[in-house]
């Protein structure tokens, strides 16, 4: 048999996002491109239809391994990738919605949040929380050319700002996680895209930062003198056993969250009369307020933040210091407190 001639250039594979209308929608599904948009992906990863091998144990006396020792893990794996985007209100809302449930600015996650079970079940139409992602000419046959990820959970998503990388336009990377084995082989996986939808929207810009509301609060504000900063929020998602070893292959049954979120994040800043200010919330337990704002249209409350220790950096021109954080809930959890709020348009 000859070599296969074809291949497909990287520079060539674009992403595309929807929110799924039923959780793992199935390969044998009607291909429906309405509501997948192209956004302004950066770089990503592509995972692959594959499993990794397991092996029972060896027989008593038997000095080698055989062959029907070993067993393809169908049925535990869970696949991960990211996709990092620019920082456009698309992206970021496509991240809120995806780790917290909540596209509407301001997007807020609550102290009071419980993860919703129905939305993340196998078929489930209850307002799904999960994504059909696809690459486009990612795939390796000529026609089946596309690699679709379908019940994909957001569990996690990083947004950050540097004065001095990617000319200071925000950058949102968001982290993918799918029970659902990549499909390279049904009818989706050769259709192409026939009613684009792109993301036209511009990114947010440190340099557009208003001094007067953006700093952290240890009594009054401190207006920070920022050189970059990151917001990082996650969560551990699990898959559940499965369910179908036919059709598609071992889907699970759906999700669950294990554990709580994790909100940190850190600030570099230059070290003045401000830094010497916070110098007591280094050390007396007592939360603060920080916020990240724009004049108008990009706004980033974290309403109560725990300071972690900072470092001091003597290589620049001038001294400047990385301040990590911790955003916590209030803790009375009987009502809804604001932990983290994005406001972006």
């Amino acid at each position: 048999m000859a070599q296969a001639t074809n291949y497909f250039p990287s520079q060539n594979v674009s992403v595309w996002i929807e929110k799924e209308t039923k959780v793992g929608r199935s390969q044998d599904d009607t291909v429906d491109n309405a509501g997948l948009k192209k956004l302004q992906v950066t770089s990503f990863t592509i995972p692959e239809a594959s499993f990794p091998v397991e092996y029972s144990s060896p027989r008593s006396g038997q000095f080698v391994t055989t062959a029907t020792q070993g067993h393809h893990a169908q049925g535990t794996k869970v696949w991960t990738f990211d996709t990092t985007l620019r920082g456009t209100p698309n992206s970021v809302l496509f991240a809120t919605e995806g780790v917290f449930e909540d596209a509407s600015s301001e997007a807020a996650l609550n102290n009071d949040y419980s993860f919703p079970t129905a939305s993340y079940q196998h078929d489930s139409t209850s307002s799904p929380g999960t994504f059909n992602i696809r690459f486009i000419d990612a795939g390796a046959d000529a026609t089946k050319h596309n690699i679709v990820c379908r019940g994909c959970v957001a569990t996690g998503f990083t947004l950050s700002e540097d004065i001095g990388s990617e000319g200071g336009e925000l950058v949102c990377t968001i982290n993918w996680a799918t029970a659902y084995t990549p499909d390279n082989a049904s009818a989706q996986a050769d259709d192409d895209i026939t009613s684009a939808e792109y993301d036209t929207g511009t990114p947010k810009n440190i340099r557009a930062l208003a001094s007067g509301s953006t700093g952290i609060n240890g009594g009054a504000l401190e207006e920070l003198v920022i050189q970059s900063w990151e917001l990082s929020v996650t969560r551990s998602i699990e898959r559940i056993s499965y369910m179908d070893t036919t059709d598609g292959g071992y889907e699970p049954f759906g999700y669950a969250m294990v554990g709580p979120f994790e909100v940190t994040g850190s600030m570099t800043v230059i070290r003045n009369d401000d830094v010497h200010d916070l110098l007591a919330k280094f050390y007396d337990s007592n939360t603060v307020d920080i916020n990240i704002q724009e004049s108008s249209n990009f706004a980033v409350a974290l309403d109560k933040c725990l300071l972690n220790e900072p470092t001091i950096d003597n290589g620049g021109a001038v001294l400047t210091e990385t301040i990590p954080f911790t955003v916590v809930g209030a803790d009375d959890v009987s009502s809804a407190t604001k932990m983290l709020g994005i406001t972006i348009a």
